[in-house]
């Protein structure tokens, strides 16, 4: 049902569209009882996972906010009646939808984590993650309520966001194990015998000789002066994620040998590179251990370690291997005292895993109130142009990084990427790509 701003239904706004309008804050930082009295229908319904997004054809005066003149919206969304389907549909709960993750959250309750894999998800989704269409319909909403007015945009909510992109490390290595040695070498033959079943020759001679390369290469990555040095010159500043979890044969259990990284974060050398970081401005955050996901208790151990041997409160991280749960990570980390998280992100694809490039505090559904922690999305990270690309090789990492960048900047977005510290040496032999991300942000 169409609803107005002076209308009873309009008027018992709920606590998910007051924290959509605070999300979207960066969009209308004035004037934003404009946005709210927009004529907007309330369709919050209840979500349902069979419906697959689709997108909505916009008007003239509005198409700079869409891709080709077109924006995402889910079926359920979409008021019955005439007139064109943007007028129809509830975009607060198109946002709501997406920026809570309740399509996941459906799959999470039905079949557990999915992990940060996107092929564990339907196939439906993909479109969600191919452009930050959060932004984009609060950028619509912007340009609705200033149609509306007959007033410029930047005159009745102010200048137009300017994008931030952090730069990310996350420090999973310093030295070449014998287990990361047989995890890249088993990966690599897994993929070269993708290769062989899709055909591709190519693929699978590149695959055989990275495997070789990883089995007998002597590698040290120990890179971060390096890195400060990279990013010093390109006036850039970056946040370095390290784990504080135990090191060496401490580890005990052998799955947590071979996934979680070896060093120890309070050796002497250690207290020297970070001491380096802090001093010349980098931002030192936690990487937590593969189990920490939900466990508020490991979370706060491996912090404290951080924290000692960096001689500063630690506030920022990312999950190692991205192991997230809607339901329980975010929580984990705001009661362990965590204020910024960077995980939200896949690691078998790049793009905007929440249709979204905003810092934000995260909803939980079942309080009904946000959570105390800023979540900022990565987009993507190395291994995405490398381990996971099918790219051909006009396709180079530097112009995949380049287009979501741009959607990045296009709308004004919030987001991190991610570069591993050890894939800059001669071992992995991504240090081209790194160079040309630093480029695209400087």
């Amino acid at each position: 049902m169409q609803t107005g701003p002076d209308s009873e239904q309009y008027k018992e706004v709920h606590a998910e569209r007051q924290w959509i309008w605070d999300c979207g804050i960066v969009y209308w930082p004035r004037n934003r009882g404009k946005i709210e009295a927009l004529p907007v229908p309330v369709q919050p319904g209840v979500f349902n996972a069979g419906f697959g997004p689709r997108l909505i054809t916009l008007p003239a005066w509005g198409e700079t906010s869409g891709v080709e003149n077109h924006l995402l919206a889910f079926e359920e969304c979409i008021a019955p009646g005439d007139g064109p389907e943007w007028q129809r549909c509830d975009w607060i709960s198109v946002a709501y939808h997406l920026l809570s993750g309740t399509m996941e959250r459906v799959v999470e309750a039905e079949k557990g984590p999915v992990l940060s894999y996107s092929f564990r998800l339907p196939e439906s989704f993909a479109v969600v993650f191919e452009r930050a269409w959060v932004n984009r319909i609060f950028m619509f909403l912007r340009a609705w309520a200033a149609q509306i007015a007959q007033r410029p945009e930047e005159e009745l909510f102010g200048p137009f966001p300017m994008a931030s992109i952090e730069l990310t490390h996350d420090i999973d290595a310093l030295r070449l194990t014998p287990e990361i040695r047989l995890k890249q070498t088993v990966f690599q033959l897994f993929n070269a015998a993708r290769g062989i079943a899709t055909g591709d020759g190519g693929a699978t001679a590149a695959r055989l000789a990275d495997a070789r390369r990883y089995l007998l290469s002597r590698g040290d990555f120990r890179t971060l002066k390096r890195l400060r040095e990279m990013e010093a010159a390109a006036g850039l500043r970056s946040t370095f994620h390290f784990y504080g979890g135990p090191p060496g044969w401490k580890r005990i259990t052998p799955k947590r040998i071979l996934i979680d990284p070896a060093y120890d974060i309070l050796d002497a050398d250690m207290a020297r590179e970070l001491a380096a970081l802090a001093d010349g401005g980098w931002t030192i955050g936690l990487h937590q251990s593969f189990d920490a996901w939900q466990s508020p208790d490991l979370m706060r151990a491996e912090k404290a370690r951080v924290e000692a041997a960096a001689r500063q409160h630690i506030i920022h991280c990312r999950q190692h291997w991205l192991r997230f749960s809607w339901r329980e990570t975010w929580a984990a980390q705001a009661a362990a005292g965590l204020k910024r998280d960077a995980t939200l992100g896949f690691n078998d694809r790049p793009g905007f895993r929440s249709g979204h490039a905003l810092a934000i505090a995260p909803w939980d559904p079942t309080a009904r109130k946000p959570i105390a922690i800023e979540a900022v999305p990565m987009v993507f990270m190395d291994s995405h142009f490398y381990d996971y690309s099918h790219s051909t090789a006009e396709r180079s990492p530097g112009n995949a990084m380049r287009h979501w960048i741009g959607e990045i900047r296009a709308v004004g977005g919030q987001a991190t990427v991610n570069w591993h510290n050890h894939t800059i040496t001669s071992v992995y032999g991504w240090g081209s790509g790194f160079e040309s991300l630093l480029e695209q942000l400087a």
